[in-house]
């Protein structure tokens, strides 16, 4: 299969230099564009037992043709050859025994490895915007952890390494944003036929999650029977029984900007629940994980102050999600101490309320420091919950440019109220209109994933 993966990246690379000549009519006319890049990710994990090991070797060739059809019709397409050849070059560690190679290496559906990574059509009828096709759609402005950004599902092979465009799993839907006669406003209706969760690394991928470790232990110890795709290889079935709605006002105004939003939706993780029958003649366990439906509201804020606090050029930030009927999972008991529910794992219905603030400035011109508080409120806590009742996190993002932005750094710490710490250091360099280079690392400091530090650098040319 490895061959299959890289004959595709090349086709894909002929196939843009055959289209060019073809399209270069159109182009010049500016009613068709195509741009792209030529794009190599090489991450090293740095500590640990896979220590010095490659985390990953992405290739990505990406095209992105654009066809305005008239004034008001115009097309667009995100298209990729995706291969990861960390495979054909780490022959140890941890690539050695990973028994799913093909579902990291190769291009794959609702990943952000996807063919069709965006597709849609952008319609204008006075008033009225329509996006139709696969997309992205983005409510929140967080960096690094996620509050009301919960449209689009995640690829999580790199936690919140990536940013949060860069990790959507785009889908398939209508976005309808009404502008009234007013100034400034605008109403969003969102309908997604289109039901995909997060997507989790397989067992033995670095970034694996425990419980998917966990899972497969069981599983190979003929321990487990998990049911992942009760639904014809789709979690949720899709219909229009189960769309997702989403709904949006926004409004800008003299130094402030908001937002009401609410949606409903279904979870982007799992629930673990028992199968029946609970045990086979073998004696092994049959648990299925399904999907739950919850709402989600909230909003946002923007307040432009000329001065706060004796600083001038002042922007706080605010957003708030309110989960209502969610799920959460908790061990009540430890593994096999209860015949009736050997996993030991319950799933309870909470609300929590949820709620971030953000100040930024520019300071010397250009350095960007914003600085970010999250709270997250469990509001009917049980003292069984292995979680706390409410989780604070704090964060700080710096970010400038030099030699008019040939040179972008930018750092993120995230500290969590346990004592766990995430940080992100990285600098893109702009060598020229078309090759740039990305690099730096990810640090863990008490944290699930201090095993998983590592370093990594881009190379990218654009057309």
């Amino acid at each position: 299969m490895a061959r299959y993966g890289k004959k595709i990246f090349l086709i894909f690379i002929l196939f843009y230099f055959f289209i060019v000549n073809l399209v270069n009519a159109q182009t010049q006319e500016g009613r068709l564009t195509i741009k792209g890049y030529i794009k190599n990710t090489s991450g090293l994990l740095i500590s640990g037992d896979n220590s010095n090991e490659l985390l990953k070797c992405e290739n990505i060739f990406e095209l992105e043709p654009h066809f305005r059809f008239n004034q008001n019709i115009e097309f667009h397409g995100i298209f990729r050859a995706y291969y990861d050849a960390v495979f054909d070059l780490e022959k140890s560690g941890w690539t050695d025994d990973f028994r799913s190679k093909e579902d990291i290496r190769n291009a794959n559906a609702n990943t952000v490895s996807d063919p069709i990574r965006e597709l849609y059509a952008d319609i204008t009828w006075g008033n009225l915007f329509m996006r139709l096709g696969k997309q992205q759609v983005g409510w929140g402005e967080a960096i690094g952890v996620k509050m009301l950004d919960v449209i689009n599902p995640q690829d999580m092979r790199e936690l919140n390494q990536l940013d949060f465009e860069d990790s959507h799993i785009p889908l398939w839907m209508a976005n309808f944003i009404y502008y009234p006669p007013v100034m400034g406003t605008s109403f969003q209706l969102l309908l997604i036929p289109d039901i995909e969760p997060h997507y989790f690394p397989p067992a033995g991928y670095p970034f694996a999650p425990q419980f998917v470790n966990q899972f497969q232990e069981l599983e190979d110890q003929g321990l487990l029977n998990l049911d992942r795709s009760p639904n014809e290889g789709k979690k949720v079935p899709q219909n229009l029984r189960n769309m997702e709605i989403g709904i949006r006002w926004y409004q800008n105004l003299p130094y402030l900007e908001y937002s009401l939003n609410y949606f409903y939706h279904w979870s982007d993780s799992p629930g673990l629940y028992t199968a029946y029958p609970l045990y086979n003649p073998d004696s092994s366990m049959n648990y299925d994980l399904q999907y739950h439906r919850f709402h989600t509201l909230g909003g946002s804020f923007t307040r432009i102050f000329d001065r706060f606090f004796g600083l001038e050029g002042v922007s706080l930030h605010g957003e708030v999600a309110v989960h209502l009927k969610d799920r959460v999972s908790y061990a009540y008991t430890s593994l096999f101490s209860d015949p009736t529910n050997p996993m030991g794992i319950k799933m309870a219905e909470t609300d929590s309320f949820n709620y971030y603030l953000a100040l930024d400035k520019f300071f010397f011109i250009n350095y960007m420091v914003k600085l970010q508080f999250f709270q997250f409120i469990t509001l009917d806590y049980k003292d069984e919950f292995t979680m706390d009742e409410i989780e604070n996190v704090l964060s700080l993002y710096i970010a400038t440019d030099y030699l008019q932005e040939r040179i972008l750094p930018d750092l993120l710490w995230v500290y969590q109220d346990d004592g766990s710490l995430w940080f992100r250091g990285r600098c893109k360099m702009k060598f020229t209109d078309y090759w740039s280079f990305n690099i730096g690392c990810n640090l863990y400091f008490e944290h699930p994933y201090s095993d998983q530090d590592n370093v990594f650098l881009e190379a990218k040319y654009e057309f």
